[in-house]
């Protein structure tokens, strides 16, 4: 191989190897981010008994980077036999959190999605509510409406027990 063959081979080798050590850079620093972040760490999640709806709780695990936060809630009681997952994302701005939730399978849980909102009431705690389509038949033609339900909601971060 002549002087320019090498010359290419490493200058291509260099731009790979510099473009994995960049991606991997930025995931670390992500992932170091997301462990700092004063909200990051383990929710409880109380909907408390609403209407004709009993209390609902779910467990919160949530990143919190910047002034964004991503969570995952699971809910665990009332017991149900599908699994019940939502995806949560939000922005805190002013000690509020606004944002929004959708299921993780829109199959098993479809219409289960909407707004939310949250005063942070101090570190441990977020108070709130948040907003859901209820659908409604209509007597008069026979068609669906959608009626906005809004409806309380609170986080209450986990302590572990060591």
């Amino acid at each position: 191989m002549g002087n320019t063959t090498w010359s290419i081979f490493w200058w291509v080798l260099g731009s790979v190897i510099g473009s994995l050590g960049t991606v991997w850079y930025i995931e670390l620093r992500t992932y170091l981010q997301a462990r700092r972040g004063e909200f990051t760490g383990d929710w409880k999640q109380i909907i408390p008994a609403f209407e004709d709806e009993p209390e609902k709780i779910a467990i919160v695990r949530c990143k919190h980077v910047g002034d964004r936060i991503v969570a995952r809630t699971e809910r665990v009681l009332p017991e149900s036999p599908v699994v019940q997952r939502w995806e949560v994302e939000g922005r805190i701005k002013r000690g509020l959190i606004f944002g929004i939730y959708w299921p993780e399978d829109s199959s098993k849980l479809p219409g289960s999605y909407g707004t939310l909102q949250f005063k942070i009431v101090d570190e441990n705690l977020f108070d709130g509510f948040y907003v859901r389509a209820r659908s409604a038949q209509t007597t008069d033609k026979g068609e669906f409406i959608e009626k906005l339900k809004t409806i309380p909601i609170r986080w209450e971060r986990m302590f572990s027990e060591n």
